[in-house]
């Protein structure tokens, strides 16, 4: 579930007919009843609208090319948000988070439990798990599903790079401003140092029981992002993190929401900007399209 939230979702649906009636009725429609990933936000003081839009970091920008009110909007906006940008330099340093040089998963997992994950590694890396003893239980996790979502063949229909990243760097090269939420070492505490090795070792193991039915729920997440569907989105997901153990996700979406309401404001005031952050952000009565709300904008479906 970290590539819907941070950093990453069966065929598109064809849209709906966008005719003056249609977008009557979207305008009017709750937000939590729009099925739409891109947003217009406007009032509360700002000049120029900006725009919300939910991404799926998994999937690869000529997915875009199906999508072009997104592109529109984005290539109209002067400045870009996104979650965080990658540094290599400084990748080296951070991978030391994905680790536990004072601890082993063969300490943290019984003897049934290692040789479940050891078989779940082998089938999946070819390696044995005493090969990857010191990483730490959600490096392991994090590889597997994305080596599950990877797999998928409609994520293969897609090329190029991770929507945020394309974003992100085609401002770049046009010399528009790019702003980022976070940094990436707090992006690297939240996967990889909220919860206690041991409860990090329980989710594991609990995801690899329950993969069957995790990889049903991970197409049904697809199917959902393809079909616009953000509020589909946070209940299954909701589900998904129920399944694999992972307990109360307010740490993943509802806290960094407030915490990007703190930025978000003056950002948009500045110049008209495109919002590119997971689509798991989106709904939720703590998510941006509430939240947003609730500070006096008018937030409004474009798709």
């Amino acid at each position: 579930m970290a590539f819907l939230f941070i950093p990453s979702l069966s065929q598109a649906q064809k849209l709906k007919s966008k005719s003056a009636k249609a977008r009557t009725t979207a305008k009017a429609q709750p937000v939590a009843s729009a099925k739409s990933l891109l947003w217009e936000i406007s009032g509360n003081g700002l000049k120029q609208p900006s725009y919300l839009y939910g991404t799926y970091h998994l999937l690869n920008s000529s997915y875009l090319n199906t999508q072009p009110e997104v592109m529109e909007r984005f290539m109209e906006s002067r400045g870009l948000v996104v979650e965080t940008e990658i540094d290599s330099a400084k990748m080296m340093l951070l991978g030391a988070k994905m680790v536990m040089p004072d601890n082993k998963l063969s300490n943290l997992l019984n003897k049934e439990d290692y040789a479940l994950v050891n078989q779940e590694v082998k089938e999946k890396f070819g390696f044995e798990l005493s090969m990857a003893d010191q990483m730490k239980p959600m490096t392991l996790m994090l590889m597997l599903s994305m080596k599950d979502y990877q797999d998928m063949e409609v994520l293969k229909n897609y090329t190029g790079q991770p929507l945020d990243m394309y974003f992100a760097s085609y401002n770049k090269k046009s010399n528009k401003k790019v702003s980022t939420l976070e940094t990436m070492e707090q992006q690297f505490d939240l996967l990889y140092n909220h919860y206690p090795l041991d409860k990090q070792a329980e989710q594991l193991v609990a995801y690899i029981k329950n993969k069957d039915v995790a990889t049903q729920l991970s197409n049904k997440l697809v199917q959902l992002y393809f079909d616009k569907d953000v509020e589909g989105i946070w209940a299954l997901s909701q589900e998904y993190n129920e399944l694999t153990g992972g307990g109360d996700m307010a740490y993943m979406t509802d806290d960094r929401n407030k915490d990007w309401m703190t930025k978000l404001p003056a950002i948009m005031k500045e110049q008209s900007t495109f919002i590119a952050v997971g689509a798991a952000h989106l709904p939720g009565e703590n998510g941006l399209l509430k939240l947003l709300q609730r500070a006096g904008y008018t937030v409004k479906p474009l798709q």
